[in-house]
């Protein structure tokens, strides 16, 4: 008998766009004949559509047609969304509603198996800035921070410039993909970027730019909840940094893998992967960012959730090990069912 597993796209977050590329990654990647594909929609007003994916081969405008789904439902009255649900993918869910814990809580209230972590260490690795204390606090070398916000009325445009000069980096804590972020050249810029971030969030990251190599390296949990970290991707953006421009145009980054640096090198990138996953209480998958400077790794955030479109880094790693992007969403839906049984999520 085949499982059902629906796949969770688009919702709420300025990531929409990058979840449907993901999710159709996993739908045309799925093995069939193990899995029946339940497609299900999150618009931008969090109402839930769903459609059951045929056998046959299917295009993206398909996908994205709502003529073929059922709904809208909302949240409270989605019953019908998730019956016969195996498990439920949310790989390609990203940013705020599907990567901070929000979506895990009410998977949870419902007892559905998911994919990737549970509620507390997807909040913890959305939060830029929780995660850096988390980070620091478990021995981990992070960039040199500032938060400017409601929160924290000390820290002055002035503090910044003085501490950070430019460029610098300016964040809202809970967006992912490069989005709602800039990297600020003067006094200007900075002053502009606090003012528009800090609509979509009461406090706001600032980080010094480290000057170095850049690295990514995903974690992955067995079926068996062993861990076991993919090797490490370099990361040559050919824009100004690794924006959202460099993460999903072809052509706009060079993203080698493995990365051609000595052994012992590599190992450390692993190790510090496999730590910040932990430390987190990540499961499932994660994929963290760092940057290798004067010796040193500095650790920049954890994804939870990473993409699963053609582009992206994490199904780059798995067949760079020797596997399939197939075998990689086996094993994540594998691995959830494991940690359901068990009583692990």
């Amino acid at each position: 008998m085949t499982l059902q597993v629906n796949i969770l796209m688009g919702g709420p977050s300025a990531e929409h766009e990058v979840s449907l590329n993901s999710a159709f990654g996993i739908i045309t990647n799925l093995d069939r004949s193990k899995y029946r594909i339940r497609a299900v929609f999150v618009s931008k007003s969090k109402e839930f559509f769903f459609y059951d994916i045929p056998e046959h081969t299917l295009s993206f405008n398909e996908m994205l047609n709502l003529q073929n789904y059922k709904g809208p439902f909302n949240l409270a009255d989605s019953k019908p969304v998730w019956e016969g649900c195996g498990v439920v993918f949310l790989g390609a869910l990203h940013g705020s509603f599907g990567e901070d814990g929000t979506i895990q809580g009410a998977l949870d209230a419902m007892d559905l198996a998911y994919t990737g972590s549970g509620v507390t260490a997807s909040a913890l690795a959305m939060d830029k800035i929780l995660s850096k204390f988390v980070y620091i606090q478990n021995g981990l070398t992070v960039p040199p921070f500032s938060i400017f916000g409601k929160n924290f009325p000390q820290t002055t445009i002035a503090e910044i410039s003085s501490k950070h000069r430019f460029p610098c980096f300016v964040k809202a804590p809970q967006s992912g993909s490069s989005r709602l972020m800039g990297k600020a050249d003067s006094i200007e810029s900075l002053s502009r970027m606090l003012t528009e971030l800090r609509q979509c969030s009461p406090n706001i990251l600032i980080e010094s730019a480290v000057n170095g190599i850049e690295f990514t390296c995903a974690v992955i949990e067995e079926p068996d909840g062993t861990l076991t970290a993919l090797p490490p991707i370099e990361i040559r953006p050919k824009t100004s940094f690794f924006d959202y421009t460099a993460k999903y145009t072809d052509g706009a980054s060079e993203e080698i893998v493995p990365a051609p640096y000595p052994e012992e090198l590599l190992e450390r990138i692993k190790a510090a992967a496999l730590t910040a996953h932990n430390i987190l209480g990540c499961s499932g998958v994660s994929r963290t960012d760092m940057i290798y400077s004067d010796d040193k790794l500095f650790v920049l955030e954890t994804n939870t959730l990473p993409g699963f479109t053609r582009n992206s880094l994490l199904p780059k790693a798995f067949m760079a090990a020797g596997g399939s992007y197939a075998q990689l969403l086996d094993k994540l839906i594998q691995s959830a069912l494991f940690r359901k049984k068990t009583g692990a999520l």
